[in-house]
């Protein structure tokens, strides 16, 4: 611990000393509680997602005023100072120039230079007092602790004290099977965005299924898909991506899901039935030409010369090749010629043929200077002699990645059943498909050890390609935020609702901060249901998506909630939350919202209108007001009765 102080103690550029109040005694390690400094009067952590490993509090607060300015240490942070300048600006108001040389009371510095080893590539330290110090090792970490000062500022103003923060995995991101479904460019820019903000750092397109091939080839045109990425885009994606300190991984899935590719040649897939058309239920299936005939050097040859055809467009460290979802062995014991192939190369199993084949592209992937990925698939329910090559990095899917990688692997894990987003089985609890965020924030275990590169949700467009982006981003905002937490190793809250609560005030880039619900009372309901379910009106902002207030069944509509949010404020939107268990009684329909700075006079309406008939949450801005006391009324319901009220949570924001 006496390395942290050491490090606090000043910030000095240029001969300007940055004064930092320390705290001795703190211990050091991946369990490190936040610690308030000694005395009553000491700063909670600032509210950031992820939360911080280490905090010592101080007293009073900071924030960006006229005459501000970001200070860089070293010449080559310019281009990220200037982004962040921009970035402040959006979130505070304030046009803050960057500069070198000494700084002053009111400023924000950014250096290089840290010598305590335990931040790594990417941890910080930051220290707020009359100024606000990040200092890093490298420009990844400058770049994380300017996250943590834009969330902060959400709630108007930094708490002083100091913190170190690292994370626990160096790899922590998402998946997005844009193979199955096109997302626009502007999307993919957008949660980029977005997984900066929470310090993600890994972004996995799935780029081809099935129903599209979506990267512009040269070399064979004709396989593109109508609706693709072309070179010009992907560029200016990692150009972008790399601003924001976010690696692409892109992913060619072979040799099955490759109905796109044997439409466009199908002399390149199996003909047998059992290979061709498997009888799984995946979708597609039953499309003819699933999986690709590796056993033909027709095929390979193409394969070989499609991948030094895609691999130069990235310039990222990894190229995945898929490798999952090959018909298990009754179908391959199936197939005349894959048998055959097997007896003839001395195989011991005829998964074989396609893990061999695995091995032969990542030979190719590593002529390009990059490392190969592939999904765990080789061995699951299946017979084989030949094991993937231990240089290729295996995303575990069907179990924690800890025996993966005490077998000598390096590994991501993305578990099935925990750290999946597909909607398009489940939009429920208890669904398949449908990831759970009290599950990933409180229960699942992210394990840090030898081998285990990070984590990383997975979400699939199955079943469901028709629907909108944001029905997509919907089922896997809380997710992603969860496992963005617990994989960088912060304490936890305490609970998930205390989380959530977090999540909500620190939002998104731009957005406006939630109101905290802490403190919140119920005031008065028109009536709630208690006798055949738990429909208690105060469910309706108990931070728990999965609670709600419902209307007594006997009583009809309108029905109404009053809360007492505490202290007058000044506010200006409001967010309604449907129920997120299945059902659609009680799905607000027509609504008005009352603002009363007394609780007793209340006016017109600060918001009416008609919510849309949708599970999605919605946000109303309207005309700020300041109040203390919030009513929502709700007239008509979407439901089949236009009969019933309900409410997951009501969230409030600031104007």
């Amino acid at each position: 611990m006496r390395r942290f102080v050491g490090t606090l103690t000043g910030v000095i550029l240029a001969g300007a000393l940055v004064p930092v109040v320390p705290a001795a005694g703190a211990p050091s390690g991946a369990a490190n509680p936040v610690i308030a400094a000694p005395g009553s009067a000491a700063n909670p952590a600032p509210v950031v997602v992820p939360g911080l490993r280490e905090w010592h509090g101080a007293t009073g607060t900071w924030r960006p005023r006229q005459g501000s300015r970001i200070v860089v240490g070293q010449s080559r942070l310019r281009a990220l100072a200037t982004r962040f300048a921009s970035e402040l600006r959006a979130e505070s108001g304030v046009r803050v120039p960057v500069t070198s040389g000494r700084s002053r009371a009111g400023d924000v510095v950014l250096s290089l230079g840290s010598a305590d080893a335990q931040l790594g590539d990417q941890g910080y330290a930051l220290s707020v007092g009359d100024a606000a110090a990040v200092r890093a090792r490298t420009e990844t970490g400058v770049f994380y602790g300017t996250r943590t000062i834009l969330q902060a500022l959400k709630a108007g103003s930094i708490p002083r004290g100091d913190a170190r923060d690292w994370p626990n995995v160096p790899e922590r991101g998402q998946m997005l099977d844009v193979g199955r479904k096109y997302f626009p460019v502007s999307y993919l820019k957008q949660q980029i965005q977005r997984m900066a903000w929470y310090k993600l750092n890994l972004f996995h397109l799935h780029l081809s299924d099935w129903n599209g091939f979506r990267v512009e080839s040269k070399r064979f045109p004709g396989l593109t898909a109508k609706e693709h990425y072309t070179r010009s885009e992907l560029r200016d994606l990692q150009d972008y991506a790399r601003r924001y300190d976010v690696t692409i991984v892109p992913e060619i899935d072979l040799p099955a899901h490759s109905v796109a590719i044997s439409k466009y040649d199908p002399s390149l897939a199996f003909t047998c039935d059992s290979l061709s058309k498997p009888d799984t239920g995946w979708e597609g299936h039953d499309a003819g030409g699933w999986t690709l005939d590796v056993t033909k050097e027709h095929t390979r040859t193409f394969i070989h010369e499609l991948l030094d055809d895609i691999i130069p467009i990235f310039d990222g460290p990894y190229f995945h090749i898929g490798g999952d979802e090959i018909p298990l062995d009754p179908a391959k014991n199936a197939c005349p010629e894959l048998v055959a192939y097997q007896k003839a190369k001395g195989y011991a199993a005829p998964g074989d043929v396609f893990t061999a084949f695995a091995n032969e592209l990542d030979a190719q992937v590593r002529a390009h200077g990059k490392t190969t990925q592939l999904w765990q698939w080789w061995d699951y329910k299946q017979a084989h002699g030949v094991e993937a090559n231990k240089d290729i990095q295996v995303n575990e899917w069907l179990s924690s990645p800890v025996a993966r990688a005490q077998a000598g692997y390096q590994v991501i894990g993305s578990q099935d059943g925990h750290l999946y987003v597909s909607p398009g089985f489940s939009t429920s609890p208890g669904g398949y498909g449908y990831a759970d965020p009290r599950h990933i924030y409180g229960e699942y275990d992210f394990v840090a050890a030898p081998g285990i590169r990070g984590y990383k949700i997975s979400r699939w467009s199955d079943k469901a390609e028709q629907n909108p982006p944001e029905w997509f981003d919907f089922f896997a905002r809380r997710p992603i935020a969860a496992l963005a937490d617990r994989t960088w190793g912060a304490p936890r809250d305490g609970d998930f609702k205390a989380f959530l609560d977090r999540y909500d005030q620190v939002g998104l880039p731009g957005d406006r901060p939630a109101l905290s619900q802490k403190g919140w009372k119920l005031v008065s309901a028109s009536s709630q249901e208690t006798a055949h379910e738990n429909g208690a009106a105060a469910n309706a902002f108990d931070n728990d998506p999965y609670t709600i207030w419902h209307s007594d069944w006997s009583a009809k509509l309108p029905q109404e909630i009053t809360i007492d949010t505490g202290a007058a404020q000044r506010l200006g939107a409001f967010r309604y939350m449907p129920r997120q268990d299945g059902g659609i009684n009680g799905r607000v329909a027509s609504y008005e919202l009352y603002v009363s700075a007394d609780g007793k006079h209340w006016g017109a309406p600060a918001a009416k209108g008609t919510l849309p008939d949708t599970q999605l949450e919605t946000t109303v801005p309207f005309k700020s007001v300041t109040g203390r006391y919030v009513r929502f009324r709700v007239l008509s319901e979407h439901g089949p009765n236009n009969t019933y009220a309900s409410v997951a949570e009501l969230d409030l924001y600031r104007g």
